[in-house]
């Protein structure tokens, strides 16, 4: 299925150019902007993608077993549901084929929050809580009014300048572009937006014309006015003025504080809310429901700590909103926001975007009580059992690995495999997102980096009988470009639309309806182990756009997974392990660099 527009079907411009005082500022109308529709790839190209990276994983007998596997699927029960997906991309030319399946998927998730949420460790400071609050909650008025006029600053991305040959992305000149638009539409969950938990399948929540947002500190709950009875923020002054109020409560810590049932999963928390509202609490809970958005102001400090970031103390995250900003008594800041609307890249976005009060707290029965100290209780065990460490390499960055010619985001993944291949003794099964934004209501595809010339490189690494002798580094060195090399064309695919994941992930959606409805067997090839295995991932990662001192933070979703963001989620151990990894992979490329004299800065 085609594009229902390209960007050379422009009917007019998307960008509204303003004079304010002496400077142009290009303006973004979501409106306006008809951008390309997600591609629905053909399913024997599917296909072909998905058996060459089980390849690289699978033994000969089970790969053959897969490979029958999928031929039977790709000829029979896969052709019924490609057909009907095709049907469905049709009927929905507003919005991709995988939205509204990739929300749904989130929202019947059963296991906490925590698991899924996206956390930024921005470490942004003004030298004290009070202060570093302000500034913040005052940024997000131009955001909120522009969201409200339909008027937005443009965000580009400015990574595909060799990815995007798709000629979606021709620009109206017939080349490429040296950067392209983000659908922004996401951010219309931005404020006043709340995971509502239900049994069986949460709901995603937006109140419009809300004025206030809610305060948690040391786990007692207050609400603020942001904006005035005409809609415009209030004074700097006048927030400060509130916010002060609150950190200057001189009450001890709630014990068992209400806020920690929404770390809990989804089915325990729904029943909870449930009695919480029979109790008289409904007008409570809409109000935090409701409100634009969460600011924490925690009781600790939060610099150099992604943990405490991400957890809190148990009471000081309202895991349910949409988006939490979290102030440090140091005055650093971080960001977390629910998976289920947002990705990575508005993420970013929203970082770089960055009355009298009434407080209360509520005094739940007895059961809720007992309840709050358990869930608290479990909320701090699985705290416990993720450790978070910080790797800062020195040695060399992109621009060394530019000049020898190899992609740093490949070297990158190469070495978490190398990594994790010398801690276990066997590769691992590896997953990384790559953002889909610049489609209508795309959202992300999957890389898997554990690609047959990857393994065969970490392999080479490992056992060093394999290779010995003089031309031990050039062969690793050729192992590094053809890993790269593979490496560029899956992000090609992935960020043009024409990546695997999705669209099985579809199928498989459809695949179950069916069998729910019609009462039909599930496809063999769901259930086949190599299909299972792949979405076991061990390792998880994310990579980060470029920053002095924002750090991604997310959970594995499966127990001893590991999780980067260029920066290692995990185990010291395994840190120092992909410390050596990288600088071993750097000392065989430095030595092709001596050879051709390119001269290069070493570091970022």
């Amino acid at each position: 299925v085609g594009p229902l527009l390209t960007h050379k079907a422009f009917p007019r411009s998307p960008l509204v150019e303003c004079v304010r005082g002496n400077q142009k500022t290009c303006i973004y109308r979501p409106e306006v902007v008809l951008f390309c529709r997600l591609p629905l790839p053909r399913l024997e190209d599917t296909m072909r993608r998905y058996l060459r990276t089980q390849r690289a994983l699978l033994n000969v007998e089970a790969y053959r077993r897969t490979e029958r596997i999928c031929s039977s699927f790709e000829h029979g029960e896969g052709q019924l549901l490609h057909n009907e997906l095709l049907a469905y991309d049709k009927a929905n030319q507003h919005t991709s084929y995988v939205a509204a399946f990739w929300l749904d998927m989130y929202l019947k998730r059963r296991d906490s929050l925590i698991i899924t949420n996206i956390g930024i460790d921005a470490e942004l400071t003004a030298g004290s809580q009070l202060v570093c609050a302000t500034n913040l909650i005052v940024s997000l008025g131009p955001l909120h009014r522009s969201l409200k006029t339909g008027l937005l600053t443009p965000a580009y991305s400015h990574t595909f300048k060799i990815k995007l040959t798709h000629h979606n992305f021709l620009d109206r000149s017939g080349s490429r572009p040296k950067s392209v638009l983000i659908c922004m539409s996401p951010l219309n969950r931005f404020f006043g937006t709340s995971r509502i938990p239900q049994e069986s399948r949460d709901e995603l929540q937006t109140i419009l014309g809300t004025r206030h947002f809610v305060v948690l500190h040391k786990g007692y709950i207050y609400t603020c006015n942001l904006l005035d009875n005409l809609g415009y923020i209030l004074p700097a002054s006048t927030i400060m003025a509130n916010l002060h109020h609150i950190l200057s409560d001189s009450r001890p810590p709630v014990q068992f504080p209400l806020a920690s049932l929404t770390a809990e999963r989804r089915d325990v928390w729904a029943r909870l809310r449930k009695q919480l509202q029979a109790q008289g609490h409904g007008s409570a809970l809409s109000l935090i429901e409701s409100a634009l958005f969460c600011l924490c102001l925690d009781h600790q400090d939060l610099k150099k700590d992604s943990k405490k970031m991400f957890f809190g103390s148990g009471g000081d995250r309202w895991f349910d909103k949409s988006v939490q900003i979290i102030v440090g008594k140091d005055g650093v800041a971080g960001f977390q926001a629910d998976h289920s609307w947002c990705d990575g890249m508005i993420s970013m976005y929203i970082i770089n975007s960055l009355t009298e009060v009434c407080w209360w707290h509520i005094c739940a029965g007895s059961a809720i009580f007992v309840n709050c100290s358990f869930y608290l209780f479990n909320l701090q065990t699985l705290s416990a059992s993720a450790s978070f460490c910080h790797l800062e390499f020195q040695h060399y960055g992109a621009n060394f690995l530019k000049g020898c010619g190899v992609s740093p985001d490949s070297i990158m993944q190469l070495a978490l495999q190398l990594a994790f291949t010398r801690m276990y003794g066997h590769h691992a099964v590896m997953v990384a997102p790559c953002s889909t934004s610049t489609f209508l209501d795309g959202r992300t595809e999957a890389l898997r980096p554990a690609t047959t010339e990857a393994l065969k490189c970490c392999t080479a690494f490992c056992v060093e009988s394999l290779i010995h002798g003089s031309h031990r580094t050039a062969v690793l060195r050729q192992l590094i470009e053809a890993t790269s090399q593979q490496h560029k064309i899956l992000v090609s695919e992935a960020a043009t639309g024409q990546g695997f994941e999705r669209h099985l992930f579809v199928l498989h959606c459809l695949a179950l309806h069916n069998s729910q409805q019609y009462l039909t067997d599930i496809p063999e090839f769901f259930l086949d182990p190599a299909y299972l295995l792949q979405n076991r991932n061990d390792i998880a990662s994310s990579h980060v756009a470029k920053s002095e001192n924002q750090v991604g933070v997310f959970l594995p979703h499966v127990p001893k997974g590991l999780t980067s963001s260029y920066c290692i989620r995990d185990t010291s151990a395994y840190s120092k392990t992909l410390e050596l990894s990288l600088k071993e992979i750097g000392d065989v490329l430095a030595d092709k660099h001596s050879e051709t004299n390119v001269l290069v800065d070493c570091k970022d």
